[in-house]
């Protein structure tokens, strides 16, 4: 029977040594898939920013890529603040929800019940959390802005807005999914009325603080910013260099106008006090489970269907401030992205197996949210099919420096390698047309002329294809030229109103 014993001890012992080793070698075959995902994305120009893979709050995978300052060429490193953007609204969302289980609020209660004076008295609290309040986005701002370009607004500007704006609904409340920032800064000046204190230091007190996340500001307060990463972007898909979106006068009502809201972003943090909130959620010290649930469950319309919640990631619903796969063959994954001028990331978590991924880019690149998914995968050892380069930015760069005949060659040959690269319609129709009215230089016109012809030639289906090259040939003064491409876009899509008007013109 001892004998028995030793070998029982001796066989445990045993095995429990050789799972940790298949589990070290998996974490570290995981660990060597992800660089090598990323590590390619990088060399793509396709991230420029911090990743962190964790599983079971143990960090498989961290790292730093390209520059939090393209001008000096200063690194991303681990402790750069990155713009949370969208990400930020499960923050508000967590925030809203400690209230309604301290009772100081219903989901189902009306907003009017706590702002007086909200013209829209039928919209409920879990309506704005859901996106399904039928509100206007930014563009509620566009006369204030307008009215004092140097204002820097506040959520405190919202009630005026919200009466100026004097218009119905986008829709009845409860009808439609319709995605609004508005929603989330009325939902930051709830709380303000229901704490009695501001946002800022509401969420700082009741979330950062037991979430341990020393490295998490609000833009809108007066922080230390060596750390923080500049927002890049190319002008235009036709520029050679990113520059700082700062700079830049079309962002300006976004990065200046736009930079005093809160609620729906402008907070600042790092990948690792992310996942510090990630643990906390999961530790129960910031919700109860049974308001988790509530915030991860699909919510229904008023037919009694649950909304849908564009994903290119696949058919994808919203909950309380969460996004929601409606595949749950891996498990229930939730997750939150966001994007502003220059930086786009994505929050993204498998509450079931406890995964959790965050990527923070500072150079827009626009394949982040498949790049999170992708990591993703790899936990679950699933298959990844790498990203794809876009040929037109390779196009747009060999035109400029080595004329149209050089370009189309490069481009035909690139094109073969569907591997590597695709051809996308839209992308050419905006280099198209960002040449023909953005830019300056030698033969812009030409350009931006043969590469519309080229997208009719390669996507010659669509009608919008014809539509622009007709345009650009009218803006040129080819008149009859025009008329035919307006004429070829109209016969691919008689509901083509905009053709009509323009060739209607080109006519008279």
């Amino acid at each position: 029977m001892k004998n028995y014993r030793k070998l029982l001890i001796l066989f445990m012992i045993t095995y429990a040594g050789f799972s940790q080793h298949v589990k070290e070698n998996q974490i570290n075959s995981q660990y060597q898939k992800l660089d090598t995902l990323f590590r390619k994305l990088n060399k793509l120009d396709l991230l420029n920013g911090n990743v962190l893979v964790a599983e079971n709050n143990r960090i498989v995978y961290q790292n730093s890529f390209g520059y939090s300052d393209f001008s000096t060429q200063k690194g991303n490193n681990e402790n750069t603040l990155f713009c949370l953007a969208s990400i930020s609204k499960v923050i508000t969302s967590t925030a809203v929800l400690q209230l309604v289980e301290k009772r100081n609020i219903k989901l189902e209660d009306e907003l009017i019940k706590y702002l007086p004076r909200f013209p829209y008295p039928d919209i409920t609290i879990s309506q704005l959390l859901s996106h399904t309040s039928g509100l206007p986005d930014y563009q509620l701002f566009e006369k204030q802005i307008k009215d004092n370009p140097e204002k820097v607004l506040k959520i405190s500007d919202l009630m005026s807005a919200l009466e100026l704006w004097q218009k119905p609904l986008g829709q009845k409340p409860g009808e439609a999914w319709n995605y609004s920032n508005t929603n989330y800064m009325l939902l930051a000046l709830l709380v303000e009325q229901v704490a009695k204190t501001t946002f800022e230091t509401y969420v700082r007190k009741n979330i950062f603080e037991p979430s341990n996340m020393k490295h998490t500001f609000f833009a809108t307060e007066t922080i230390k910013t060596e750390n923080q990463a500049i927002n890049h972007e190319y002008p235009f898909l036709f520029s050679m260099e990113r520059q700082n979106v700062d700079s830049l006068k079309k962002y300006r009502w976004r990065t200046y106008n736009a930079s005093g809201f809160v609620g729906q972003g402008n907070i600042l943090s790092t990948t690792t006090d992310l996942l510090k909130f990630d643990k906390a959620l999961y530790d129960g010290k910031l919700l109860s489970q049974a308001s988790l649930d509530e915030a991860f469950t699909p919510t229904r319309k008023l037919d009694g269907t649950y909304v849908n919640a564009f994903s290119s990631q696949g058919q994808a619903s919203y909950g309380l401030g969460w996004f929601i796969l409606d595949n749950k063959a891996d498990g229930r994954i939730v997750w939150h992205t966001g994007g502003q001028p220059g930086a786009l990331g994505i929050f993204l978590r498998n509450i079931d197996k406890h995964q959790t991924i965050v990527i923070f880019d500072n150079a827009f690149n626009k394949n982040i949210y498949k790049n999170g998914f992708d990591a993703l995968n790899i936990l679950n050892d699933k298959k990844v099919d790498f990203s794809k380069v876009s040929l037109v930015k390779q196009y747009a760069s060999t035109i400029q420096q080595s004329g149209i005949d050089a370009a189309f060659i490069q481009l035909k040959q690139l094109q073969s390698e569907t591997g590597s690269y695709y051809l996308d319609e839209d992308d050419m129709n905006e280099l198209g047309l960002q040449l023909l009215y953005a830019a300056a230089f030698q033969n812009h016109d030409l350009m931006a002329l043969e590469i519309l012809k080229l997208n009719t030639i390669f996507f010659p289906d669509s009608f919008n294809t014809y539509d622009s090259y007709g345009e650009a040939l009218a803006h040129l003064g080819k008149k009859q030229e025009a008329i035919t491409m307006y004429q070829k876009s109209i016969e691919l899509n008689p509901k083509n109103e905009g053709g009509k008007q323009a060739l209607e013109e080109l006519l008279k």
